[in-house]
């Protein structure tokens, strides 16, 4: 079958499988898209695992301007040919933690470049390339501990605690929790770093997210 015939096919499917309900809850929930199908995450996923990864029709889908082309073309993408230019395209796409949550789960944590991506988008002003920085450290902590840095990671954990994004705090605390269970000598680093958020954020909101992630670390 032609890339071409997979892209019609690929479309004919989301239109085949739109539920009006889903599309209102995602719409509700304030996701950014441009128009919504409504067509599940897990439905979506069964039919590009079948589709297969292929670089020439996720490259076609993301040019679509829907919610169900953009995540489909994240999960078919091939992480070992994709080109960094696409990378940064996809990454610049994405409008909200959807499509973040699904472009690092299928994508951005297996590229062979991974460690440099994180720190790159660590480093960025901007959210979402943040959240995926966060995400893809947590994300990669669950595969290969061997290029984990905490100490090189600890300054934007002090500084992206209390970050003014929800995703980013999110995606910050689950990545250094995954760190300080999947490898104990990584924990004590992590809660001297917490400690030392704590106190310099009493009395603000930021005080029981700290003593939370403490608490956390200590069952770790």
């Amino acid at each position: 079958m032609t890339t071409q015939e997979n892209f019609t096919k690929a479309i004919q499917f989301i239109k085949q499988h739109q539920d009006g309900e889903v599309a209102e809850l995602l719409r509700f929930r304030g996701l950014n898209y441009n128009m919504i199908y409504g067509v599940s995450q897990q439905i979506m996923s069964k039919f590009a695992e079948k589709i297969g990864r292929n670089q020439e029709l996720a490259s076609m889908l993301w040019k679509e301007n829907f919610r169900e082309a953009k995540l489909m073309a994240l999960m078919i993408s091939e992480p070992a040919c994709i080109s960094n230019e696409e990378v940064e395209t996809l990454i610049a796409g994405c409008t909200n933690h959807e499509m973040v949550e699904i472009g690092t789960f299928y994508l951005f944590s297996k590229l062979p470049h991974v460690l440099e991506k994180v720190y790159e988008w660590i480093q960025s002003d901007k959210e979402f390339y943040k959240m995926a920085a966060y995400t893809m450290i947590a994300q990669s902590a669950k595969h290969n501990m061997s290029f984990i840095d905490v100490e090189k990671l600890t300054p934007f954990y002090k500084q992206d605690f209390t970050n003014p994004s929800y995703f980013v705090r999110k995606s910050l605390i689950n990545a250094f929790q995954e760190l300080a269970f999947r490898k104990p000598g990584l924990k004590q680093p992590i809660i001297k770093a917490t400690k030392y958020i704590l106190e310099r954020n009493k009395g603000s909101e930021f005080e029981l997210q700290a003593k939370d992630m403490l608490q956390v670390l200590n069952y770790c």
